[in-house]
């Protein structure tokens, strides 16, 4: 094992690579139900699974309560060992550089006719493209939004922002900023609710999803020794209890009406999977995968639905479904290979030397 694997975290590898394939699932599910196909595996998965579970049709929002988990998880380990800004700085160069480039991708294929947006939009300028890329369209009369899934990328961020200006309470009393995220959830819960202000009501949004970062960082900290069971226990009550209130709200979680059950199925799993390490959960194609699951949470949207929009007519679902899942891994692994990579290795190389720190952060929707 090298130093880099040491203290590396495969279950949540393996959890990764789950949560992208219910992405992917979901979505694709979505494309057939709105355009009023039927999908053999959708039926079937809402009998067998969504039905019994009384979980969110086609399975909404299961992946990306898992994302959100493990983000908090991952991110509130590495940030134990790193600098805020340090911190700061190498989550950007993660995010930014694959957001700024899909939505760019995504813009052109809006104007070229290939895709629509949330908005309905059919052309969009330069303007859009700026708003989109850097989330502030999410603050905007109307709403810029090119890339529909950014919206989790708007709250991982703020929790980035969070954990890098709390880095060195984090370490010296671990508890303490997700006591103080509690009580700031709470207020943008209160302010955000009713709003018939854009960006105030935005808030809200943030506020309602943030617990479950937070209970992924609790989790975090107590797999570490960092906080005692009991006292990561209750704060990370608190904290389900404060989503629980903002689904109640019910102006902020639109994907269903399952969120609470489901994001408590989510807490179990993650806990259960938290220290796996078998053949599979170690295995190159787990690892690999892992590593190249936010090139798939950014850019199924843009293969999938193009390629179905314009081959379903003409060969039909399964086969236009088969072509569209080739070019979503061909895409991803260009992306990854050829783009994540070398953005990767170039701002580590300006970094100054330190000893090696990376244990299992290197993938997720963020």
């Amino acid at each position: 094992m090298n130093g880099a694997d040491r203290g590396r975290m495969y279950g949540l590898d393996l959890l990764r690579v789950l949560a992208s394939l219910v992405v992917v699932y979901t979505h694709s599910a979505n494309w057939f139900a709105t355009r009023g196909h039927d999908w053999w595996l959708s039926t079937g998965v809402d009998r067998y699974v969504t039905a019994p579970l009384n979980l969110n049709p086609r399975l909404s929002f299961v992946g990306v309560a898992a994302f959100f988990l493990i983000s908090g998880l991952v991110i509130t380990h590495v940030a134990g060992r790193e600098s805020g800004p340090l911190f700061l700085r190498r989550r950007a160069s993660r995010i930014l550089p694959l957001l700024f480039a899909t939505t760019f991708a995504v813009w052109c294929l809006i104007n070229l006719g290939l895709y629509v947006p949330e908005s309905g939009q059919d052309s969009v300028n330069l303007a859009d493209l700026i708003l989109a890329a850097t989330l502030f369209g999410f603050f905007t009369t109307p709403e810029v939004v090119l890339l529909g899934l950014a919206w989790t990328l708007l709250i991982q961020v703020v929790f980035y922002l969070y954990i890098g200006v709390t880095a060195t309470l984090l370490r010296t009393h671990p508890w303490m900023p997700f006591a103080i995220a509690a009580a700031i959830t709470t207020a943008g819960l209160s302010l955000g609710t009713g709003s018939e202000d854009v960006a105030v009501h935005r808030l809200g949004l943030i506020a309602a999803y943030l617990p479950i970062l937070c209970i992924g960082a609790l989790i975090a900290l107590v797999h570490q020794g960092k906080v005692h069971p009991g006292a990561g226990t209750a704060l990370g009550a608190v904290h389900f209890m404060l989503f629980v209130w903002a689904d109640r709200i019910g102006e902020h979680l639109h994907t269903g009406d399952a969120h609470p059950r489901l994001v408590a199925l989510m807490i179990t799993i993650v806990v259960l999977v938290l220290g796996v390490r078998d053949r599979l959960s170690t295995s190159p194609v787990i690892k690999g995968w892992a590593r190249r699951t936010y090139a798939i949470y950014l850019l199924h949207p843009l293969c999938l639905y193009p390629v179905l929009d314009q081959l379903v007519p003409v060969i039909g679902t399964e086969a236009a479904l088969v072509i569209a899942l080739v070019v979503l891994v061909a895409v991803v692994e260009a992306a990854h290979r050829w783009f994540e990579v070398p953005v990767d290795r170039w701002v580590r190389a300006r970094e100054k030397p330190r000893a090696p720190d990376r244990a299992g952060a290197g993938s997720g929707p963020g």
